[in-house]
């Protein structure tokens, strides 16, 4: 008896393992999980092939591209096309980034003023303006063109820089805040109430503790500003005239119509797209860690 109830358990124990070993590698788990495979294999295609489709037809020539065919990948390797490309563009290219630079330095620096005062000082009506605030992301981008492009008359600034600068910097505003706030909200309250303790002002506090702390959410913004500003087409063709001050996207539709109907120069417009896109590859591919990090730690209160 004594031998029978001590072995009992032990039998029960082991068939739950082996229930679980035959459920996970069913036919219909098996099943699943290359239907899973394949579904991420075919979005994986459609991602990445664009983008080898661009760099394969950038470096053929023009009579190459309709002798091979755009699909038939890799047949020539002609880097004029690059030259060519990057006379057009290059311009457009440093512009791009000059304009991004001031546009985060504004507006990372106004919503993190922003998003500390939300977060940490007390004043009537804060949520109820934050709430407001947040709401302008439901206002369309394009709805707000004709009165921005009529500010931008009124204030002098058509055909500048600034012009572009602004609105970028202001655009970005509400969600920049958002997620400032919710990473703002995580710091404890101890550590700031310790350094006004010890004399620091609320700019110092935010200049030396919050800041610092705050690296990856701040840079989670950069990248934000970045990619709007170089993606943007229609606002620096409504309030830029001159060619010379121009961004990229808009750079890249002037060389492309630059030639015409020349199928001959096919070649260097894709090598265009090429040079307008790679820095964002490369930008977003170093900074992703960040980029991820910092969303996720800002939503985790919001």
């Amino acid at each position: 008896m004594t031998s029978a109830t001590r072995t009992q358990p032990q039998l029960a124990r082991h068939p739950a393992p082996a229930g679980r070993r035959a459920s996970r590698g069913s036919p219909r788990l098996r099943r699943y999980r290359w239907i899973a495979v394949a579904g991420g294999a075919v979005i994986v295609v459609m991602t990445y092939f664009p983008i080898i489709f661009v760099a394969s037809n950038s470096l053929k020539s023009g009579k190459g591209i309709f002798s091979s065919g755009v699909f038939s990948l890799f047949t020539e390797f002609d880097y004029q096309n690059y030259v060519t490309a990057w006379a057009g563009v290059s311009r457009q290219l440093s512009n791009t980034i000059t304009v991004a630079a001031l546009s985060i330095l504004i507006g990372v620096t106004a919503a993190a003023l922003g998003a500390y005062a939300f977060s940490q000082l007390r004043f009537r009506g804060k949520e109820l303006l934050f709430l407001a605030y947040v709401a302008l992301l439901l206002v369309p981008w394009t709805l707000t063109l004709i009165p921005l492009f009529l500010t931008i008359q009124k204030l002098h600034l058509f055909n500048s820089w600034w012009a572009l600068v602004l609105p970028y910097a202001a655009s970005a505003q509400p969600l920049l805040v958002l997620i400032f706030r919710g990473f703002f909200d995580q710091i404890p309250d101890e550590l700031l109430e310790s350094a006004r303790i010890d004399g620091c002002s609320e700019r110092q506090v935010l200049a030396r503790i919050v800041v610092p702390l705050t690296r990856p959410v701040l840079l989670t913004g950069a990248i934000l500003v970045t990619i709007n500003v170089w993606g943007d087409y229609l606002w620096p063709t409504i309030v830029i005239q001159d060619p010379a001050k121009t961004t990229i996207s808009a750079g890249v539709e002037q060389f492309v119509g630059s030639f015409g109907l020349n199928l001959s120069t096919g070649g260097a417009v894709f090598a265009a797209f090429v040079i307008a896109t790679f820095p964002m590859f490369v930008l977003v591919g170093f900074t992703m860690r960040y980029f991820v990090s910092g969303l996720t730690e800002g939503a985790m209160k919001l």
